[in-house]
């Protein structure tokens, strides 16, 4: 089409039709993929009943309440033991989990949050007092070593005025680290940055709980270039293994197994745009992959729920969490691992039983084929870390059922469902980058129906009117491609210009359209 062309087309639109082809328009996608709901049924007897009663009374998606309980119950069930998926590697699944939580201000997310982390933070509010008791305790020994050192060496100054060659070196033996403080158990950490983090899982080895109501700002934080040793940490944390801080006039500080949990809150349009970095190759590292992902729809109905809580379903709750906190390697029939000499290797573990075994390899068989398959990048990665996240649940749900010795069919049944939960929330995440290009097309096309715009158009005429989501070059590409490629709009370049110079993309309102 020449240039001449393209300008008598311009000023005879209503005459367009007959100047391209005509395209039967096909409905856009929807901005985000159906999730599925969260499945109550895999959630164990212990904890069930007081994730319906919170979600109830705070009208509030249950899945608010049931992840960020099973993130911490995960945490306390890997402070104990270590999950090995196969009958016979030594393969560990450290058992820690991270979360994200995602909606929109106003979805309860916060309160939902505290409701479910409510047993865990008894914990830690109760070993802030027994610390609090063994400081004053530890205080008061330290001034008693104190005065007995000083009673010792006046002992020995006696001793040395009658006899100048008196053994007095044994009074004046100092009490070897006197000083030092005892470490304060931890179970959750809300905001510390990850060199004070690495302290606190120096001082508590079985691992903590980080939990961050805005995810946002730590991930975004992350991804500057020169945080890069701190995202380093918290990748191995995830994982789980020795982490080693060396600094320059504070020496040395060794963690023989950094385990981390975590759990949070995000709304959608920062996680959009962290996933858009991921793919620009800016933060790829499989960080925004370590989270399972709980992404549930608004509900269509609200009702004003005012009543007492169900304090039955709350103390059942509680007393799992106690329960799981209380458990020894012992008395769940863990194994160990132990080297010639007779000395503890590694973690205490469990495996599958027999029947939970050949449920869980029928499982990962179908997720290795998925993954060998899967076009989309980010989503393969997400789906990779399912080999470490449905070990973690299943042995999380084994322990707060109450049970011991090798992983059951139940609770692995359980865990299974609940990937097909996590995977489809997964899904909607991978596919957020395009909601501003779905949300931009709809825009886009109400306003050339509309005849907002001469009947044929240019990107620039578009970016030219300023329209919310419609002002970058990029953001008008998206919506432009994705209407073109669903018929709505026909594409077309001129031979030249207007003016003779380059080629100039032009679009038009398919046949059908209007």
């Amino acid at each position: 089409m020449s240039a001449l062309d393209f300008e008598r087309l311009a000023a005879n639109g209503d005459k367009l039709d007959s100047a391209f082809p005509q395209a039967k328009p096909e409905p856009l996608p929807p901005e985000l993929p159906s999730v599925e709901p969260f499945p109550m049924a895999a959630m164990p007897d212990t904890l069930r009943p007081w994730v319906q009663d919170v979600a109830d009374r705070l009208q509030c998606p249950p899945d608010f309440v049931a992840v960020p309980m099973l993130v911490a119950a995960a945490s306390l069930a890997a402070r104990v033991v270590a999950i090995r998926p196969q009958a016979r590697t030594d393969w560990a699944v450290p058992g820690n989990l991270w979360a994200l939580m995602v909606g929109r201000p106003g979805m309860m997310k916060s309160p939902a949050l505290a409701q479910a982390l409510a047993p865990i933070q008894r914990l830690e509010g109760l070993a802030g007092q027994h610390y609090a008791e063994a400081l004053k305790l530890h205080r008061a020994e330290a001034l008693a070593d104190k005065l007995r050192a000083k009673a010792a060496e006046h002992e020995a100054a006696k001793l040395l005025k009658k006899d100048k060659g008196a053994d007095v070196a044994h009074l004046l033996m100092a009490p070897e680290d006197g000083d030092e403080l005892p470490p304060r158990p931890r179970y959750i950490v809300s905001d510390a940055t990850y060199e004070k983090l690495g302290a606190i899982l120096a001082e508590n080895p079985a691992g903590v709980l980080t939990v961050r109501d805005e995810v946002r700002g730590l991930l975004v934080d992350l991804a500057r270039e020169e945080q890069a040793p701190a995202r380093g940490f918290y990748l191995q944390a995830w994982s789980g293994g020795a982490y080693t801080f060396d600094r320059i006039g504070r020496g040395t500080l060794l963690i023989p197994d950094a385990r981390l949990s975590m759990v949070g809150g995000i709304q959608p349009g920062p996680l959009a745009e962290l996933v858009r970095l991921a793919r620009a190759g800016k933060a790829d590292d499989g960080m925004l992959e370590r989270f399972l992902i709980c992404w549930p729809d608004t509900a269509d109905d609200w009702r004003n729920v005012d009543r007492w809580p169900d304090s039955d379903a709350r103390r059942t709750a509680f007393d799992a969490f106690e329960h799981l906190d209380q458990l020894t390697p012992d008395a769940i029939q863990a194994q160990q691992d132990r080297y010639p000499n007779g000395d503890a290797q590694g973690r205490p573990y469990l495996r599958f039983d027999a029947e939970a075994l050949e449920a869980f390899t029928d499982w990962r068989t179908g997720l290795e084929s998925r993954l060998r398959t899967c076009e989309n990048a980010g989503l393969e990665a997400a789906l990779s870390k399912f080999r470490h996240h449905i070990p973690g649940l299943a042995l999380a749900l084994h322990l707060t059922g109450g049970h011991g010795g090798p992983v059951g069919i139940s609770p692995t049944l359980q865990a299974l469902t609940l990937s097909e939960y996590f995977e489809s929330h997964a899904r909607r995440l991978h596919s957020s980058a395009r909601r501003a290009a779905v949300r931009g097309a709809s825009r886009l096309l109400e306003r050339v129906k509309a005849r907002a715009l001469p009947a044929v158009f240019t990107a620039r005429d578009v970016m030219r009117k300023d329209w919310s989501g419609l002002t970058e070059r990029q953001a008008v590409a998206d919506a432009l491609d994705l209407l073109v490629t669903h018929g709505w709009l026909v594409e077309s370049v001129t031979a030249t210009g207007l003016s003779g110079g380059r080629p100039t993309t032009i679009y038009s309102l398919a046949l059908g359209a209007a």
